[in-house]
């Protein structure tokens, strides 16, 4: 598993999820239950690169900019 970016805000609401700062560093926990017996299991830590995600951010909003102005063109023929 990895971090849930579309599920965050919902796990987040239902404290299922938990966001830490250690320092410099980040982390992601997901609360884990024993879907048989309900039990808690130990959370499952993701530590979280927060300059990579920001280049990710800065990549995807180039590709929709792109998008946007294919879109306008396509409009601009109707």
């Amino acid at each position: 598993m990895s971090i849930d970016l579309k599920r965050y805000s919902e796990l987040k609401e239902k404290e299922a999820v938990n966001l830490v700062k250690a320092g410099d560093s980040y982390a992601v926990s997901y609360k884990k239950f024993d879907s048989a017996t309900g039990e808690n299991l130990p959370d499952e830590v993701f530590g979280v690169n927060l300059k990579e995600l920001q280049d990710q951010k800065k990549f995807l909003q180039v590709q929709i900019d792109e998008i946007d102005v294919f879109i306008k063109s396509c409009e601009a023929l109707v």
